[in-house]
C-alpha cells in the first residue's frame, strides 16, 4: 500500500515538474515572440547574436550601431595617373556617393529611424516580474484558540506575473503565486504549508483604447518616419549631387575659359610685336606700342584671374568627392573629360513633367507621409475622447499542500498527541492546484466617466488643426514644385537659344577680326580697332562657353525639379544608403 502511495506521489511530482518546465518554456517563447527581427532595411546589431541572447543578455546591453564613415579615398587615389585625375561627370557623382561627408551624415537618419520601429513595437512587449518576500512575525496570543501563548509565524511569498498587451486593446495577465507558511500554533494542521494560486485575467478596453489605433499608433508612425527619413536622404543626396555636377561644370568652364584667354593674349602679343617693329622703322607712333602693351597686361590679368577661378573650382570639387580633412592636398590636378555637349530636349512636355514631379519628388512623399502621421494622431485623440469602459474576466486555480500533522483527538481537543506525520511539500500543493477542484471565476465591467474632458477635446482639436495645416503646406509645396519645373523648362529653352545666338556672335566676331587684321596689315586700320576686334571675339567665345555650360546646368536643374536625379545617374537608393 505504501509502495502504491509512493508511486502515485512520484507520478504527481513528475507531472508537476513537467508543468513547471512547460510554463518556463512558454514564458521564454512569449518573450522571444516579442522580439521579431526587422532587418530588411539592413540594420545590424552585433550584440544580439541569437534569440536566447536577445532575451537574457542582449536586452540589457548597449546595442552596436552601424558606422557610415567614409571608406577612404582608395578608388579616387587609384584614378590618379602622373599627377592628374581625369574625371567624367559620372565619375564625380560616384566618388561623391562614396566619400562625401555630408552624404555620410545623412545616412545615419534612416538607420536611427529604423531603431524607432523597435521603440514603436515596445508597447506590445510582454513584461515578466518576479518577487519574493520573507516575513517573520512574533505576536502574543489573546485567546486559547490561537494555539499557544506566543505565536511565531514565518511566511515566504513568491510571485511570478506575466503581462502581455495586444494591439486590439486586450491585456492578459498571468499570475502564479505561492506562500510557504510555518506557524507555532497548536492548531496548524499543515506545518509548513504551501498555498499556490494560478490566475489569468483578461481586460478588454471597449471604448477608450479599443482597437489597433492606440497601441499600433507608435509603430505605424515609426514606419512612416522611416520612409520619411529615407526620402529626406534622397533630398539631401540630390542637393549634394547637384552641387557636385554644377561645380564640375564650373571647372569645365574655367578650364576652357583659360584656353580662350591664353589665345586672346597671344593675339595681343602678336600685335604688340608688330607694333614694336613698325616703331623701330619709324612707321608707327610710340602711343600705339603703349596701347598694345596695356592690352597685353590687361589680358594677362584676366588670365591670372581665370587660373585662380579654376583652382577655386577644383578645390571645391575635391572637397565634394573626397573625405580628407584637407581635400586641397590631393596630389593631383583634376582634368574634366566631359565636354559641354548640348543635352537632349526633355522627352515630355511641361504639363507631363509637372504631373510626374508631383508624384515622385521626395519632398512630396515626405509631406504625404507626415500627413498620414497627423491623421493617425487625429484618430488616436478622437479615441481618447471616449470614456473608459473595460470588460474584465478572470479565472483562477488554487491548491494547498505541505507536511500534515496527525493528532489523536479522542482524549480531548487540547493537548492532543501527535500520532503521525504525512510528508508533503511544494509539489503536493501543485497536485492540488491542478486537480481542478478548487476553481474561481470572475466577470465584471469597469466604467470611468470624466466629469470634465477638456484636455482630451483640446488635444483632438490641436491634432485636427495640425492636419489641416499639413494639407495646406502640401498644397503650397505642390505649387512651388510646379513653378520650379516650369521655370526649369523655360530656363533650358532660354539657354538653348543663348547658345544658338552666341554661336552666331562668335562667327561674326571672327570674321570681323579677320577683316580688321587684313586692313591692319595693309595699314588701313589702327591698333585700337584690331584690339577691339580681338576683345570682342574673346568675349563672344567666353559667352558661348558660358551659355553651353548654363545649358548643361539647366538640364541638371530640370532633373532635380522633376525628381529624376537618381534615375538620371543610375543611383539605387539601397546602394546609396549602403543597405545590406
Amino acid at each position: 500500500m505504501r509502495n502504491n502511495t509512493s508511486t502515485t506521489q512520484a507520478q504527481r511530482h513528475k507531472r508537476s515538474r513537467r508543468f513547471l518546465l512547460s510554463a518556463a518554456s512558454a514564458t521564454m517563447l512569449l518573450c522571444l515572440a516579442a522580439h521579431p527581427q526587422e532587418r530588411a532595411s539592413g540594420r545590424a546589431d552585433q550584440t544580439q547574436g541569437n534569440a536566447l541572447g536577445r532575451v537574457f543578455y542582449g536586452n540589457f546591453t548597449s546595442p552596436s550601431v552601424r558606422s557610415f564613415e567614409s571608406r577612404g579615398d582608395g578608388p579616387l587615389d587609384g584614378m590618379i595617373k602622373e599627377g592628374k585625375l581625369q574625371l567624367t561627370q559620372e565619375d564625380a557623382v560616384r566618388l561623391a556617393l562614396e566619400n562625401n561627408v555630408d552624404i555620410n551624415v545623412e545616412r545615419y537618419g534612416p538607420d536611427s529611424s529604423l531603431w524607432g520601429i523597435d521603440k514603436g513595437r515596445a508597447v506590445l512587449n510582454p513584461a515578466v516580474s518576479l518577487s519574493s518576500n520573507l516575513n517573520r512575525l512574533v505576536t502574543p496570543a489573546g485567546s486559547v484558540l490561537q494555539g499557544g501563548e506566543t505565536l511565531l509565524n514565518l511566511n515566504t511569498d513568491y510571485n511570478l506575473t506575466i503581462h502581455k498587451p495586444f494591439e486590439p486593446g486586450l491585456d492578459v495577465d498571468v499570475n502564479f503565486a505561492t506562500r510557504r507558511a510555518r506557524s507555532s500554533s497548536f492548531f496548524q494542521s499543515l506545518n509548513p504549508s504551501f498555498a499556490p494560486t494560478l490566475g489569468v485575467t483578461f481586460t478588454q478596453h471597449l471604448l477608450k483604447d479599443f482597437g489597433g489605433i492606440t497601441r499600433g499608433r507608435f509603430l505605424r508612425i515609426a514606419r512612416n518616419s522611416l520612409n520619411m527619413s529615407q526620402e529626406e536622404f534622397v533630398v539631401r543626396a540630390t542637393d549634394v549631387i547637384t552641387n557636385v555636377l554644377n561645380t564640375y561644370w564650373d571647372l569645365v568652364f574655367n578650364q576652357e575659359d583659360i584656353k580662350v584667354r591664353e589665345a586672346s593674349k597671344k593675339l595681343a602679343e602678336v600685335v604688340l610685336e608688330q607694333n614694336r617693329i613698325q616703331e623701330q622703322v619709324g612707321t608707327m607712333a610710340p602711343l600705339d606700342v603703349i596701347q598694345a602693351e596695356a592690352e597685353v597686361a590687361a589680358r594677362n590679368e584676366q588670365l591670372v584671374t581665370a587660373r585662380h577661378n579654376r583652382r577655386i573650382a577644383e578645390d571645391q570639387l575635391k572637397r565634394l568627392i573626397s573625405s580628407r580633412l584637407d581635400p586641397g592636398a590631393i596630389p593631383a590636378s583634376i582634368e574634366p573629360t566631359s565636354g559641354p555637349a548640348a543635352p537632349p530636349a526633355p522627352a515630355s512636355d511641361v504639363s507631363e513633367a509637372i504631373r510626374r514631379a508631383l508624384e515622385i519628388r521626395p519632398e512630396v512623399r515626405q509631406s504625404l507621409l507626415d500627413l498620414e502621421n497627423k491623421k493617425i494622431d487625429v484618430q488616436y485623440t478622437r479615441n481618447q475622447l471616449k470614456p473608459m469602459l473595460d470588460f474584465v474576466a478572470g479565472y483562477s486555480q488554487n491548491g494547498l499542500g505541505g507536511v500534515r500533522i496527525l493528532r489523536d483527538y479522542s482524549q480531548g481537543f487540547f493537548g492532543a498527541p501527535v500520532i503521525g506525520i504525512e510528508r508533503g511539500g511544494f509539489f503536493d500543493s501543485l497536485d492540488s492546484l491542478f486537480s481542478r477542484k478548487f476553481l474561481g471565476y470572475s466577470l465584471g465591467f469597469s466604467l470611468q466617466l470624466p466629469i470634465g474632458n477638456d484636455e482630451a477635446r483640446a488635444t483632438n482639436a490641436q491634432a485636427q488643426i495640425s492636419y489641416k495645416q499639413g494639407e495646406e503646406r502640401l498644397r503650397a509645396q505642390r505649387q512651388r514644385i510646379a513653378l520650379e519645373v516650369r521655370e526649369a523648362y523655360d530656363r533650358m529653352a532660354m539657354n538653348r537659344a543663348r547658345v544658338e545666338s552666341a554661336e552666331v556672335t562668335v562667327r561674326y566676331a571672327g570674321k570681323r577680326l579677320e577683316g580688321e587684321q587684313d586692313k591692319f596689315n595693309m595699314g588701313a586700320s589702327t591698333t585700337r580697332f584690331i584690339l577691339e576686334a580681338q576683345r570682342d571675339l574673346q568675349d563672344a567665345q567666353s559667352r558661348l562657353l558660358q551659355a553651353k555650360i548654363d545649358l548643361v546646368k539647366s538640364r541638371i536643374a530640370l532633373d532635380k525639379a522633376v525628381g529624376d536625379t537618381f534615375s538620371a545617374y543610375n543611383i539605387e537608393l539601397k546602394d546609396a544608403l549602403r543597405l545590406k
